[in-house]
């Protein structure tokens, strides 16, 4: 009992330092017809070692990406062009998963959530 309460302890509590949140300003987006429902973020100071970066994740520009397609994806991309455009912060939190889609994009972290800073 003592070694499943510690292996389910150890492993919630890494999972929490790979979904590191950044705080910031949104720097570019990217999102067109050739990358279909998939909508791709990259964040000032952007960089594949900083503490928010899923390790593993060949992020070359881009910091996170996300699908509009899924349940909550239509506001999540709308709420970050309005932070984008204003120049506001936000803060993200990756999944700490940059899995490559189908579509050939490099790995790109995944977005799990993301909310105006105040």
């Amino acid at each position: 009992m003592k070694k499943l309460l510690l292996a389910t302890l150890f492993s919630f509590l890494s999972g929490n330092l790979i979904a590191a949140e950044f705080s910031g300003k949104i720097q570019s987006i990217g999102a067109g017809p050739g990358l279909g429902s998939i909508v791709l973020i990259r964040v000032e100071n952007h960089s594949a070692s900083a503490p928010w970066a899923a390790a593993g994740c060949a992020n070359g520009f881009w910091s996170f990406k996300f699908d509009t397609a899924v349940a909550g994806g239509k506001e999540t991309y709308s709420q970050l062009l309005a932070a984008y455009t204003s120049q506001s912060t936000v803060v993200i939190e990756g999944t700490g998963t940059c899995p490559t889609t189908s579509g050939g994009l490099a790995q790109v972290q995944n977005l799990s959530y993301t909310r105006f800073a105040y």
